[in-house]
């Protein structure tokens, strides 16, 4: 029975504000201005009036204050053990945002510098490409010249060949005419010659047409000794032409052999070093364009989890402030217990004077 008002007069304790300056019939006053208090004093004063203990009270006051203590012992942990969880998500979330940052800001590089280089890349791939058709169009044009050379030469060694035949003819008829054949049944082949010679139109066969012609109306030795050495000149000079001619195409022939080589080999280089950069262009491409989703995917990760640190930041500082609230009640409620026993032990008398006074003035 005696339950009932211990569990109000509790009520009453948790909802009263007190100073340790107050005196115990101040303590008392206040509990009695709220409407509860009023009632729990009502009840402790009944009890005091039929000579209810006041030692149960006080053991019942123990139990509250060592229930609030032990409740703020349970509080306590919980919030030690929070705080180690809260701090342990905080960091990880830190560390997780710390890494995208890191990858944002290394594929940011990454796509900056992959472009740059895709521009160098497309911009020597243009210059690579004019050099090849400078390349193909040195190598027709050389080559067109090498044709040339050879096909003049072709025509003038036929020629010398024509010439030294015409002339080795010419020598066998003056043989003829020396040994004395008549003129008359050379004369066929002496005309050949002759429109032979006169056909090359080179200078180096007009002293020898003239003395054909003369040789031609009148045979003696002396011109015919003569003519065979002006012949044998002439054709060791055609040798020696035609040997200069066939020494200066084998030294074209040597180097073009050269030059198409270096040509080649520069026009392969540069078709290698072509393909080389198109698939560089491509592949830097690819690289650019996994790198802006990548980071497109990193951007939303670093949104995700700054929204979950700030989710877990502001649900820390709110179970905080909860416990902070929760502990100055506790510590509030103590207090109020603590100066409650201090009345009912060291101040009996008072609030037995209270609770009369209060009969007869409330």
């Amino acid at each position: 029975m005696r339950i009932v008002p211990v569990l109000a007069l509790i009520l009453a304790v948790a909802t009263a504000r007190v100073t340790k300056t107050e005196s115990p019939k101040e303590v008392l006053a206040q509990i009695n201005k709220d409407s509860f208090g009023n009632s729990v004093l009502s009840v402790l004063q009944l009890q005091l009036a039929t000579g209810g203990p006041v030692g149960e009270i006080q053991i019942l006051l123990n139990n509250i204050a060592s229930q609030l203590n032990g409740d703020q012992k349970k509080a306590d942990k919980v919030h030690e053990s929070d705080t180690v969880a809260f701090e342990k998500i905080i960091a990880d979330l830190e560390q997780e945002i710390a890494y995208h940052e890191s990858q944002i800001v290394a594929l940011s590089n990454l796509r900056d510098s992959t472009t740059e280089a895709l521009g160098e890349a497309e911009a020597e791939v243009r210059v690579v490409t004019s050099d090849i058709a400078n390349n193909e169009r040195s190598f027709a044009d050389e080559s067109a010249t090498r044709q040339s050379q050879h096909e003049t030469w072709v025509r003038k060694d036929a020629e010398h060949v024509d010439q030294m035949d015409a002339i080795d003819e010419a020598s066998k008829i003056v043989q003829h005419l020396q040994a004395g054949v008549a003129f008359a049944q050379l004369k066929s082949r002496f005309e050949k010659v002759q429109a032979k010679l006169m056909e090359s139109k080179h200078a180096l066969f007009k002293p020898l047409i003239n003395a054909l012609t003369q040789l031609a109306s009148k045979v003696d030795n002396k011109s015919i000794i003569k003519i065979l050495e002006l012949l044998a000149q002439i054709r060791q000079q055609l040798v020696a032409s035609r040997a200069s001619l066939l020494a200066t195409e084998e030294r074209q022939a040597a180097n073009w052999e050269v030059q198409s080589g270096h040509l080649q080999e520069e026009h392969k280089r540069l078709v290698e070093r072509k393909g080389f950069l198109e698939n560089s262009i491509v592949q830097f491409k690819v690289t650019i364009q996994e790198a802006v989703e990548d980071l497109e995917d990193q951007t939303l990760f670093l949104e995700d989890a700054e929204d979950s640190l700030a989710i877990q930041q502001r649900w820390a500082a709110e179970q905080e402030a909860q416990y902070e609230a929760q502990t100055f009640e506790r510590e509030q409620q103590l207090e109020v217990v603590e100066r409650l026993q201090e009345v009912l032990t060291q101040k009996v008398s008072a609030a037995s004077e209270f609770l009369q006074i209060r009969e007869e003035v409330f």
